[in-house]
């Protein structure tokens, strides 16, 4: 009776105390640090494990890392750098919940760490230039986009069946319904793949509405594929979909990794006409753009290709990828973490 007792006692008094640190956080802004550690038990352990090395500088992968390098950096006397690749402060933007209880910690955490950061880096422009707005910040943060590092890939023309390919996070959010209830309205030689991990009942959703749509043959939930082998396997396709609503800052500003991820495979490109993926596309003439995120927008993007048309984006795709990859980006974020680390006058 006891234990059964305990779990729902428990629980209860666990939601109490977050409810009273929410509190805490809206009244001053600085109880986010205290809060933080209490989010989960996995923060502290890291925090414990790296303080055993001694790096020249730390950097906080997102804002989840923020409180343990600024902790460890501190101790250290060694600077930290931020690489906040998302828009932390608007990544569920579109849900209430969210922005009445997460968007005021993650905001609190993120000011304070930014400050005081060494270097600050996004993945895209309309990122860094929210930051620098929203925290009042000297300096726009570096602009380090999320590339692969450069695989050479064969050209490879469309057969006569077109396969379509989105992979990522296969989640809620990502505009894959529209997509599954958009391939009702392809051509026939078109087919969907959706690859990628995902809650398994979401999964299991998202396989009874293909089903029910009787759609079994033309749409393929595919499992995940290693991350090292994700451009390869993309590179069997023939065009790359991404069709992401665009209902807050975070998604308008997006500049995800599959876009250069298709376009290193050699894939024509079909995304969301959002302001970021719309002016690379452009600017390499990659392919299609999706004006708005239902089944009839999706099918009418999909279906304006032809099997030349793609194949002349596959092309450019391949051109491309010889300056869209890590290697090309990568030498900006090492000059500025080496000044971060050996100022001009050699002397920290």
């Amino acid at each position: 009776m006891f234990k059964s007792l305990t779990r729902p006692v428990f629980a209860i008094l666990h939601r109490a105390r977050r409810v009273k640190d929410l509190v805490l956080v809206h009244i001053d802004p600085a109880h986010a640090e205290t809060t933080y550690w209490t989010l989960n038990d996995r923060f502290e352990r890291l925090y414990r494990i790296a303080r055993e090395h001694r790096p020249d500088i730390w950097l906080a992968n997102d804002w989840t890392a923020l409180p343990i390098v600024r902790r460890l950096a501190a101790e250290q006397g060694v600077p930290y750098a931020y690489d906040t690749h998302e828009l932390a402060v608007d990544e569920y933007a579109e849900r209430l919940v969210w922005r009445l209880t997460q968007r005021p910690v993650i905001a609190a955490i993120e000011r304070a760490g930014i400050t005081g950061s060494a270097v600050t880096s996004c993945v895209s422009q309309g990122i860094a230039d929210r930051l620098h707005q929203l925290y009042g910040l000297r300096e726009k943060p570096l602009l380090i986009r999320n590339m692969p590092q450069y695989e050479a890939h064969p050209y490879r023309p469309t057969g006569e069946r077109i396969e379509v390919l989105y992979h990522g996070v296969v989640n809620v959010g990502r505009g894959l319904e529209a997509c599954i209830d958009s391939v009702a309205r392809w051509r026939p030689e078109f087919h969907l793949t959706i690859r990628g991990p995902g809650p398994a009942g979401y999964l299991a959703a998202l396989a009874s509405r293909i089903e029910s749509a009787g759609l079994g043959g033309r749409v393929v939930l595919a499992p995940p594929v290693p991350m090292i082998d994700l451009v390869r396997e993309a590179a069997r396709f023939d065009v790359g979909l991404f069709a992401l609503p665009g209902h807050s800052q975070q998604n308008v500003h997006v500049l995800p990794n599959k876009f250069f991820e298709y376009t290193m495979a050699g894939l024509a490109l079909c995304v969301s006409d959002l302001p970021e993926m719309t002016a690379l596309l452009r600017q390499h003439d990659l392919g299609r753009l999706i004006p708005d995120v239902t089944p009839e927008a999706i099918a009418t993007a999909i279906n304006g290709f032809d099997r030349a048309g793609i194949d002349a984006c596959k092309e450019r795709a391949l051109a491309a990828a010889r300056v869209l990859n890590w290697e090309a980006e990568a030498d900006r974020l090492f000059a500025a973490i080496e000044q971060a680390v050996v100022p001009v006058d050699g002397l920290r």
